[in-house]
Parts: C-alpha cells; structure tokens; sequence
C-alpha cells in the first residue's frame, strides 16, 4: 500500500515537472520573478 502511493506521488511529481514549461509560457513574465530558469 505504501509502495503505491510512492508510486503516485512521483508520477505526480513527473507530470508536474513536464507540464511546468508549458503552463509557465502562458503566464505574463512579471510573474518570472520567482522562477530561476527565466533567465
């Protein structure tokens, strides 16, 4: 049961990592501020 939800949460987490460009694209860049990879 423990393994599973391991399993879950890094699959969200890779999932979030992979969307994360493309949902940041969309966002206005005054929002880049707290971001280190708009540089």
């Amino acid at each position: 049961m423990i393994q599973m939800v391991l399993v879950y949460i890094a699959l969200a987490i890779a999932v979030f990592f992979l969307l994360k460009p493309l949902i940041g694209k969309k966002k206005p860049k005054k929002d880049c501020g707290d971001d280190c990879g708009c540089h």
